[in-house]
């Protein structure tokens, strides 16, 4: 989710005699706002939040039935909904910013990066001997005074390993409500599709907009469907909490007593998190998945985010401005040399077939993995056991020459 601002200082920010200006514009990375309002995360920390259940596309991987690997492939892009209720905003990634993840679930190993800054383009890869995981992220807003429509554009495809196959993700929208008065709080409708691209096998859920007193809320269902539209197992749950999957007849009406298969579950989140965090993003914000220093330009490093963390609201605000003013040095001595930023992880790919439901290349920039990285980082020396303490808000660079030496 981008720009969720808190209900506690939306009316100190967002008067009803100053939003006009702002009335159905993209706000994406229009709006200044406050540290106050903000999350100790990265946009790009946000992304790697999907990783927390990796164990379902590894269950999808040694599946024998098509149809189930499908259902769980929905249920993992279920899962990153259990923490999409935060109403904070996340720090928008600097251009060439990274974030990298290794060793958790079955070996898996995640990195992403911000390859563009206007308009502000994530991508990111994830790999294990089970699957693999690309997305480019792309999304936009639109204001409508006191709520905020979501638009998750971006370009997901997940590959299992073992199958070949490959599946496309189209995820709802979402809105946040009340920015200026009331309780702000997050809803997601809509459309949820998953594709297998070379069957046409799908899966189509419907995310139920919250009515009336909380009517709905939370709500999806829908089915799994071969390529004619037979449905094969019904799908339903609710998308911060669970993913319900059982048996069904070809018209989509429950098969006699077939047995419900819980699919997903949502971990405990921390009682009284000031940032209604999950344990697993806390992790985020720690060592605990890296075995080596991270570079530079990863988001752990950056000195307002860590600041942030630790509620030291001047010197957070004081290391945002300083990082801000190294992003547009960075951007003066680029255009003095004539040279323009080259991503170091990703590149972009013209040649890319955009799959049948995705979003068009002009609206989402076609981007692949490059598999530098795999092969950079290996060669790189493992860090001492004392090297963790000063990495957390400490040593965070990005330039491009520092990004050609790495």
């Amino acid at each position: 989710m981008l720009l969720l601002l808190p209900s506690q200082v939306s009316k100190v920010l967002l008067q009803p005699s100053k939003v006009s200006k702002y009335m159905g514009m993209d706000v994406t990375s229009l709006m200044s706002v406050p540290l106050f309002i903000m999350e100790p995360f990265s946009m790009l920390q946000k992304m790697a939040e999907i990783m927390e259940y990796t164990q379902l596309l590894d269950d999808a991987d040694k599946s024998d039935d098509r149809f189930e690997r499908l259902a769980l492939v929905a249920a993992f892009l279920v899962s990153p909904f259990g923490a999409a209720e935060r109403t904070w905003k996340p720090f928008n990634p600097l251009l060439g910013e990274t974030f990298e993840l290794e060793g958790l679930g079955s070996g898996v190993r995640f990195m992403a990066e911000q390859v563009c800054e206007q308009p502000p383009v994530s991508a990111a890869h994830a790999e294990n001997e089970h699957f693999t995981y690309d997305i480019v992220s792309a999304p936009a807003t639109k204001f409508q005074g006191n709520s905020l429509e979501v638009y998750p554009k971006g370009r997901t495809r997940i590959g299992l390993r073992r199958s070949g196959e490959v599946f496309s993700h189209v995820p709802p929208q979402a809105k946040v409500h009340n920015l200026v008065l009331g309780r702000t709080w997050v809803d997601s409708y809509g459309s949820f599709l998953v594709t297998n691209t070379a069957s046409g096998d799908k899966v189509a859920l419907e995310f139920k907009p919250c009515g009336w007193f909380g009517a709905g809320q939370h709500e999806f269902d829908g089915h799994v469907v071969d390529a004619e539209g037979n449905a094969k197992f019904a799908m339903s749950g609710k998308w911060n909490s669970h993913v319900d999957m059982c048996a069904c007849n070809p018209d989509g009406t429950p098969a006699a007593d077939a047995p419900l298969r819980r699919l997903w579950t949502c971990a405990a989140k921390p009682e009284e998190d000031h940032y209604g965090c999950t344990h697993f993003a806390w992790h985020l914000n720690s060592t605990k998945y890296l075995s080596r220093p991270p570079l530079a330009s990863d988001s752990r490093r950056r000195a307002d985010r860590q600041a942030l963390q630790e509620r030291k609201m001047t010197e957070a605000a004081a290391a945002k401005q300083a990082i801000d003013t190294q992003q547009q040095e960075q951007h003066k001595e680029l255009q003095q040399r004539g040279e323009q930023w080259q991503a170091r992880w990703f590149e972009p790919a013209p040649d890319m077939q955009v799959l049948p439901g995705e979003e068009p290349a002009e609206v989402v920039p076609l981007w692949r993995w490059n598999g530098r990285y795999s092969s950079t980082r290996d060669s790189m020396p493992a860090g001492s056991d004392d090297w963790p303490e000063g990495v957390m808000g400490q040593g965070f660079a990005i330039s491009q020459r520092l990004a050609l030496e790495q």
